[in-house]
């Protein structure tokens, strides 16, 4: 009686739990459909009747009709895909797999190369790419890295060359590239700021000054002391030079007297050679005569 008793209850239990896990086609809320093409094949998940909202414009909408499932943006016109979505090639490799949510793509996707290897990952939210980016090339070599924040890069975005050293390094910010001027112009901006935090005692270096008079040394700083004196100096030699060089002045009288000697000196020296002239022609009279 107990064997029998305990079998009946084990029994219902199972009955009872088969019941609970099985939903019935009017309840549920989407169900599977496959859709072959020339090139692949889809299996997905679409709602059972049609979504009644107001549709994003920005957003791009998959739905089912006559056997076929359309991508149209800012709209839809049949039943949205909701649910799991698996593309594969004729080999039955799979070509293209991640979920919908009411008609737009929602969590991470991925797509492969027909040989198997990964090509491309990308995260999405709520039709939106949103998180992390990866791109492979044939050889399963990482070629580009990035992130998205509501469909615009953001941050660094990297490519690779075939060895997979990183070529190249672009910063974005809201889906535009942060280009070299924008640098140079926050360095500026950083540098005003820190002068500006500097205390008002803080001795600024000495700035270099050219001279009046003389070459400029190399790594020279100029005192005002020194500065004051050397241009008293200069000043009272242009006076002096000055003073010399007045027609008035004893050094100008020297030097005016020293040229006249000089011309006296030249004219009795060609004196000399008219006499020995005039005893040549005396002789030459007398010898005559």
């Amino acid at each position: 009686m107990r064997l029998t008793f305990l079998f009946l209850f084990v029994l219902g239990f199972f009955i009872k739990g088969t019941s609970q896990s099985f939903i019935e086609p009017d309840k549920m809320k989407s169900f599977n459909v496959t859709v072959n093409y020339s090139e692949y094949t889809v299996k997905t998940q679409m709602l059972k009747d049609q979504k009644k909202m107001t549709p994003d414009v920005n957003l791009t909408y998959h739905w089912y009709t006559a056997q076929k499932i359309m991508e149209t943006k800012g709209g839809f016109d049949g039943k949205l895909l909701h649910g799991y979505y698996h593309s594969f090639y004729l080999t039955d490799q799979l070509f293209e797999s991640g979920q919908f949510k009411y008609g737009v793509k929602n969590g991470e996707w991925k797509n492969w190369y027909p040989d198997g290897k990964i090509k491309e990952i990308t995260c999405w939210k709520n039709g939106r790419k949103n998180g992390k980016y990866a791109l492979y090339n044939e050889f399963g070599i990482l070629m580009a890295t990035g992130k998205f924040k509501k469909d615009e890069l953001t941050g660094e975005f990297k490519t690779y060359d075939n060895f997979g050293k990183v070529s190249s390094v672009r910063k974005y910010k809201n889906g535009k590239e942060i280009l070299k001027k924008d640098k140079v112009k926050k360095a500026k901006a950083e540098k005003i700021q820190k002068e500006e935090k500097k205390p008002e005692n803080f001795p600024e270096p000495k700035k270099e000054k050219k001279r009046l008079f003389g070459k400029k040394k190399d790594f020279d700083i100029v005192n005002p002391e020194k500065e004051k004196e050397s241009e008293k100096k200069a000043k009272t030699e242009t006076k002096s030079k000055k003073e010399k060089s007045k027609p008035g002045s004893s050094e100008s009288s020297k030097t005016e007297n020293k040229s006249l000697g000089q011309k006296l000196k030249s004219f009795f020296k060609k004196k000399p050679k008219k006499t020995e002239e005039k005893q040549k022609t005396s002789k030459k009279t007398t010898i005559n005569t």
